[in-house]
């Protein structure tokens, strides 16, 4: 070593550590030759068998008859906190529509016993923590984020908005000015329009188009009295289902949520019955008049399924081929890379809980080539029902299902708010236990028989969001046009406020 470093003294330190770094490189070289191979088609790794967690393992019952999914997470002094509420915008009657949404946003917003609601917002924010309410079409979901220092401040500001909300009338007044201003605009976006005219045309007056049913009349028809009988319905202890993870002990915090809610009392939860029976919509062209774009959006599909079939692994990979893989989906080669008609082409099951979903594909496109378009999205679901699909294309859409299992626990917050998730729609235990078995077992013949059950080419409802004479000119390239899928039914567009037909 002396000898070394008289012989290197005097030299340039850069010279030596590139000098360092070669002999190194080689040492490297020489060590792990045996494992290069010449193409990257021969790399080979370990197989990954990823076992997903148990629920049993983060399931606790709080003293109130509620369940909590608890996960302590060190790593970060932070705390977070989700309650999903049974509850939701289907079970408010129509002529109230806009009622759920408004009591979980001022639940937050419109102050609580003993404070105001900018009070609450200066308290929370010199927490550095965050509070959301937000009640969709079949759920509320609170949120509470805090440093792990001030979980027992923030818990006791949750717990007032929770119990103890005033639901002052001018912060009332603000929502209802405000939420008005915003429905003025809802023709604005052909998005919104599509996504409504879809519902009413599908499910006609079922429950589950009571979201998009807010009107001018029924906004101004809740009152504070509403609020808090929905609010008294709804929001108590037995009807929560917690999800939580963070920097703390587990013994500590479910005794924090055993003292936060001890005395609130227990109740019968009434809900609402939702049919699942929904009758099939007339086939046929919908055509909503907005002459104000250059594109059409253009919808296809039916009646489709519930969540948690028998069949539902075979379809998801089914879709997936079809229609839901992205750029390995065949209607995204065939509308977009194939014929450059459109950004996004796409299909999906969507496969509610309560009531039987809609199968449904989509892409935007100009005016005169959406016949064409159209065709070719039908010439695929009839080809998917009609020819057995390859094994090499089947197991790509199996392989992206198994690798993305682990995204519902990529962390101690995502384990147990998935693990609340499942509680809430009632999925088995063993569910992800048993999902890529599951997956794995769908076949090519499996995929052609659920094609062949789940998917109803006579049953197709078109609708077209655009200029329907142009749309209806369509392409002097190409022959198709709308009058191919079916009876033609132009429906103007509705009035923002009343929802009537202008």
């Amino acid at each position: 070593m002396r000898r070394l470093y008289i012989f290197l003294h005097g030299w340039p330190a850069a010279l030596i550590v590139v000098l360092l770094l070669a002999s190194i490189v080689v040492l490297s070289g020489t060590i792990m030759a045996g494992d290069i191979v010449d193409h990257p088609d021969k790399l080979k790794f370990k197989e990954l068998n990823y076992q997903p967690p148990k629920p049993g393992d983060f399931r606790h019952q709080l003293k109130c008859g509620a369940t909590a999914y608890v996960a302590e997470n060190p790593e970060a002094p932070t705390f977070d906190m989700t309650i999903l509420i049974r509850t939701g915008q289907i079970y408010e009657p129509v002529e109230k529509a806009g009622l759920a949404k408004m009591t979980g946003y001022l639940m937050r917003n419109g102050g609580v016993e003993g404070m105001t609601a900018q009070e609450l917002d200066e308290r929370i924010a010199y927490l550095a923590g965050e509070i959301s309410i937000d009640i969709d079409d079949t759920r509320g979901r609170v949120s509470l984020f805090c440093l792990s220092k001030d979980i027992d401040e923030g818990l006791g500001l949750l717990k007032k908005i929770l119990r103890q909300p005033t639901f002052d009338q001018a912060a009332i007044d603000k929502y209802r000015a405000d939420i008005l201003s915003e429905m003025e605009q809802r023709n604005s976006s052909t998005a919104s329009i599509e996504s409504r005219e879809w519902m009413f045309l599908l499910y006609g007056n079922h429950p589950c188009t009571t979201p998009y049913r807010r009107t001018e009349h029924s906004i101004n028809s809740i009152t504070r009295d509403d609020m808090l009988a929905f609010h008294k319905k709804y929001f108590f202890p037995g009807n929560f289902i917690f999800a939580i993870s963070g920097d703390f002990k587990t013994d500590d915090i479910l005794t924090k949520l055993d003292n936060m809610f001890g005395g609130w009392p227990d109740q019968p939860l009434d809900l609402p019955v939702v049919t699942d029976q929904i009758p099939d919509p007339k086939p046929g062209v919908y055509m909503i008049k907005k002459n104000d774009v250059n594109q059409s959006r253009i919808r296809v599909g039916h009646i489709g399924v519930k969540r948690d079939i028998p069949d539902e692994y075979a379809l998801e990979v089914m879709n997936y081929i079809l229609g839901g893989g992205g750029f390995s989906s065949r209607i995204m080669r065939r509308v977009r890379s194939d014929e450059g008609l459109a950004y996004n082409a796409g299909s999906a099951f969507d496969r509610p809980v309560l009531y039987p979903g809609t199968f449904r594909a989509w892409f935007q496109t100009k005016h005169e080539t959406g016949a064409f378009g159209t065709s070719l999205i039908v010439d695929e679901i009839n080809r998917i029902r009609t020819e057995k699909c390859d094994e090499e294309a089947v197991d790509n859409a199996k392989a992206s299902f198994v690798s993305n299992i682990v995204n519902p626990f990529s962390s101690k917050k995502a384990i147990v708010n998935t693990f609340a998730e499942d509680d809430y729609t009632g999925r088995p235990d063993d569910y992800w236990q048993n999902y890529r078995k599951n997956v794995e077992a769908v076949t090519p013949e499996s995929i052609l028989a659920v094609a062949q059950k789940y998917l109803h080419p006579e049953k197709l409802v078109f609708l077209v969001v655009g200029d329907p004479e142009a749309v209806q000119n369509g392409s002097d390239k190409h022959n198709e046009r709308f009058s191919d899928f079916g009876e033609i039914t132009i429906l103007p567009l509705r009035d923002p406020l009343t929802l009537e037909m202008k």
